[in-house]
């Protein structure tokens, strides 16, 4: 039987304003570099790169990084990293919200299950918790700096073991197949793939990346006997 839900944290965040912004800035930077890119090209290379795992951190210096790295010559990324780091400090302040029904999804969730966020952008999304007042319905968090990668295989199975949590108790839910899906899978425990985010173009390259369900919503969670339909066995 389902006891804990572990959510990743930045599929309570709203990022689509955020990434619009910084998507703008760069592409102004990039052709004032010389690229000579337009919209059509620029969001071409920067879904291949979310298709094909070329992210292993999920920060946006990085998309910035291997976006460069296409376009650019050697050397030139870090120079325009450099340039729209303070659009990005800006945008990370001022522009990331909560999706609109994170908040009730939870509060409901909250009501069956205990609840823990996992993943990077701790400054962030706990900035976001604490103003929406999600941190109150939150029993654990583990939360990387944003440099680090999001918690792998051991750590997560050691943080399972701490809380005495048996994997087969517990629902991970995520957006990347590669990261989240295959960790949920590995140890173990139910995965579910949320396929609203920018990572929604991914495909599956083996049976351990299938998620057990797809949700397009974390209100499909709460909908009446989801859970023992689709996940208690």
């Amino acid at each position: 039987m389902i006891k804990y839900i572990f959510l990743v944290g930045r599929i309570l965040i709203d990022e689509e304003i955020f990434f619009s912004f910084i998507d703008s800035r760069l592409l102004y930077l990039l052709n004032q570099f010389g690229a000579k890119i337009d919209n059509n090209n620029y969001y071409a290379i920067k879904n291949d790169i979310m298709k094909n795992r070329k992210l292993s951190k999920n920060t946006v210096e990085e998309l910035v990084i291997q976006i460069c790295k296409v376009l650019m010559p050697d050397g030139y990324d870090k120079l325009i990293l450099r340039f729209i780091l303070p659009s990005i400090e800006f945008a990370g302040r001022h522009l990331l919200y909560q999706f609109d029904d994170s908040m009730d999804a939870i509060k409901k969730l909250a009501n069956n299950f205990r609840i823990g966020i996992i993943g990077s952008h701790e400054r962030e999304l706990s900035k976001i918790l604490k103003i929406h007042g999600m941190d109150r319905y939150i029993n654990c968090s583990v939360l990387t700096r944003k440099e680090s990668n999001e918690p792998d295989r051991e750590l997560f199975h050691l943080i399972l073991n701490m809380m005495n949590i048996s994997p087969s108790e517990a629902l991970l839910v995520g957006d990347r197949l590669d990261k989240h899906v295959s960790l949920a899978n590995s140890l173990g425990m139910v995965s579910i793939r949320l396929s609203n985010t920018r990572f929604k173009l991914q495909e599956a390259r083996n049976q351990n990346e299938l998620p057990k369900v797809t949700i397009s919503s974390l209100q499909d969670l709460t909908k009446s006997d989801f859970i023992e339909a689709n996940l208690n066995d």
